[in-house]
């Protein structure tokens, strides 16, 4: 499938800001899934861009203004080819055999273990108990692709999708408290329980097709709106690293734009900035729209 995908964000200021330094990860991943075509930024007040990888290979963009100004505007527009029709399209590797498959990934890309072992507020070492609820272990001789869809409706039971919700906080434990979350907070959610399991996820930031998106959204009784979407991506043996959304329970396929993997949403803010100010806080004006072209 082919995207053009536009986002547009406007930084206010009440008081002029200078030394104004922004750092962005809005830019569509290009590997064996899919593929970047082409991908323009443009700045107002004029600066001059500078792209860099991450640690995780995530490309990001950075600019600063440095002059006087009470407003800074940037859009990003990107054409992008989706390849994973089926995301099951691969050879699975026997259940008592995965164990082995995943340990000798870990000895052949140490780095791995950064999605197994690493924990934080977002991405907690988990209790016998969540919201009242045990938590599935792992079990031998069932397939760990099966085993991850089946955790969507433990998910879903500890913490309920609201499409309202934007992003992510600062811990977890706000939005199991309440018994809801935005997409991150589920995507965080199960994230925590695959590494429970010893094996490796990471969390992912993206694009979703925005028909796909609009119908869940309206099912659900929210307002639709397009904006950046995030769910999960697990190393499955024979497949390699799979998506899998826990807000919507679907396997990510040709309808999902990857942008940024991490070890959990703090590594991969779409926007971060820095400046010099005397008033409070600038405020975002952001819009986002995703267009499938074929």
């Amino acid at each position: 499938m082919k995207y053009h995908i536009e986002q547009a964000c406007r930084i206010r200021f009440a008081q002029p800001a200078r030394e104004h330094h922004v750092q962005i990860r809005l830019t569509p991943w290009d590997d064996e899934s899919q593929s970047l075509v082409n991908v323009v930024l443009r700045v107002e007040p004029s600066a001059d861009p500078v792209a860099s990888y991450d640690c995780f290979g995530n490309l990001s963009h950075h600019f600063a203004v440095l002059g006087s100004h009470r407003e800074l505007s940037f859009s990003i527009a990107a054409d992008v080819e989706t390849r994973r029709e089926n995301p099951f399209d691969f050879s699975l590797v026997p259940p008592e055999r995965e164990r082995a498959w995943i340990a000798d990934s870990l000895r052949q890309a140490p780095r791995l273990w950064d999605f197994v072992l690493h924990r934080s507020a977002l991405v907690p070492t988990l209790a016998d108990e969540v919201s009242g609820r045990e938590i599935p272990e792992y079990r031998e001789g069932v397939s760990l692709i099966e085993q991850v869809q089946a955790a969507f409706g433990w998910v879903g039971c500890s913490m309920r999708y609201d499409p309202a919700l934007e992003a992510s906080g600062s811990d977890l434990s706000a939005p199991l408290a309440a018994g809801r979350g935005s997409a991150a907070d589920l995507a965080h959610l199960l994230i925590a329980l695959v590494r429970h399991w010893q094996v490796p996820a990471r969390f992912v930031s993206g694009y979703l097709d925005a028909a796909y998106f609009d119908d869940s959204a309206q099912a659900l009784g929210a307002i639709s709106s397009q904006r950046l979407h995030h769910w999960v991506e697990v190393l499955i043996p024979g497949g390699g690293w799979r998506g899998f959304d826990p807000a919507l329970e679907l396997a990510a396929d040709a309808t999902y734009v990857r942008v940024a993997i991490g070890r959990d949403a703090d590594d991969i803010r779409p926007l971060r900035q820095a400046c010099r100010s005397d008033g409070e806080g600038p405020e975002l004006d952001e819009s986002l729209m995703v267009s499938r072209v074929s």
